[in-house]
């Protein structure tokens, strides 16, 4: 098998491993939520709970990597997340209680963390072995990918007259036929993993920056990432966009990987990262500012143009400032952006709950998206130092 034909294969692997933990794991709950607030009489603030409790295990999972007593072969701990991760979907179904929700969310959400950091560190670490730095981070594509199978999937069900727990089911169905490549051609991590969280791991300024702002990112997307469906749903003159905004955010979201990665690579890491920050912000701003269907759709695409790719472009720059371990600097921008978005759903569901609206937390989202834009930016570029 030639380089290439390696590197492709590595690809499809992890945009598989992102599709089902992420793409349809975390964020088929946009598309589902709608009918479970209609069918089991959520709140906006019980479903943000349930989003922040994805959230807050997520932000564990980030963490628990980094330490001396993970175990080494990450290989299995990471096939092991993948198919935890696709009981959990199958478990939502199975429940109507609002606590079992939290739990199972919770627990999801460290799996997946797992997923998303071993699983970088894995095809990143082959990738840019076999010379193809610009690829290193193409599997994130996959996260686009799983939304917008997921949004086909519950949209033409929820159609069929489906309930709120077999759309659960069916996805579940969907993740285990998506899984079938990942154990035989995920790849042995060959080079130890470096665990020393003291002398040779350095936090400097420009690092500490997009920390900062990666976390402000968590805070800013996850309201529209959470509520984009229920707001089209509930929002008169626009529920007829319901079966298709998430649709149209997972479309333009498959290619924005590729795209940003390249455009980086040719105006700077740092500004692409700049860039991608203020339209998702604008994307975010429009939904509400605008208030129509055009509206509602271009939030979309600007918002599947951008979000997607700064995860992996974050991780990349984190990478570029920080002196040590990929899979360390991975878990603390991780950490970062996991309590931004732990926040974010509960706030906005409050919000929602006391204005009866969605405008304020939205607003509120974009603003903070845009302001951490100009974080984004290595100081370097700036200040001597």
């Amino acid at each position: 098998m030639n380089k290439t034909n390696d590197v492709a294969i590595l690809i499809l692997t992890g945009i598989a491993a992102l599709t089902i933990a992420v793409g349809i794991g975390r964020f088929s709950y946009t598309p589902i939520l709608p009918y479970m607030i209609s069918e089991l009489n959520l709140t906006a603030t019980d479903a943000g709970l349930i989003a922040s409790a994805n959230y807050l295990g997520y932000l564990l999972g980030s963490l628990i990597p980094i330490f001396p007593q993970f175990p080494k072969n990450i290989r299995s701990i990471f096939i092991y997340s993948i198919f935890i991760s696709i009981i959990s979907l199958f478990a939502m179904g199975l429940t109507n209680t609002f606590e079992i929700f939290i739990l199972i969310r919770f627990i999801h959400g460290v799996f997946s963390a797992f997923v998303l950091i071993l699983g970088t560190s894995l095809i990143v670490s082959h990738v840019q072995k076999k010379g193809k730095l610009f690829l290193g981070t193409a599997h994130f594509s996959g996260v686009g990918l799983g939304m917008a199978l997921s949004a086909i999937v519950v949209s033409y069900l929820g159609f069929l007259n489906f309930t709120w727990d077999e759309l659960w089911f069916s996805i579940g169905i969907l993740a285990i036929i998506l899984s079938f490549q990942i154990i035989k051609f995920t790849p042995i991590q060959k080079s130890e993993v470096k665990y020393n969280l003291k002398s040779k791991n350095k936090i400097n300024l420009g690092f500490s920056l997009i920390t900062i702002s990666y976390g402000l990112y968590g805070f800013g997307y996850v309201a529209f990432g959470t509520f984009i469906s229920t707001m089209s749903r509930l929002t008169p003159g626009l529920e007829k966009t319901e079966p298709y905004v998430w649709l149209v955010v997972g479309i333009t979201g498959i290619p924005s990987v590729f795209f940003w990665n390249w455009f980086g690579s040719k105006i700077g890491n740092d500004i692409g990262l700049f860039l991608a920050n203020l339209i998702l912000g604008l994307g975010v701003l429009f939904s509400v500012l605008i208030n129509n269907e055009f509206g509602i759709f271009l939030s979309c695409i600007l918002f599947g143009l951008s979000f997607i790719p700064i995860t992996s472009m974050c991780l990349l720059e984190g990478q570029k400032r920080f002196s040590g371990s990929f899979i360390v600097s991975t878990a603390i921008l991780t950490f970062s952006f996991s309590i931004g978005q732990m926040i974010g759903p509960y706030l906005s569901g409050l919000l929602t709950d006391y204005y009866g609206s969605f405008f304020f937390s939205m607003m509120i989202s974009g603003i903070v998206l845009i302001f951490g834009s100009l974080l984004m930016i290595n100081p370097n570029r700036i200040l001597n130092i």
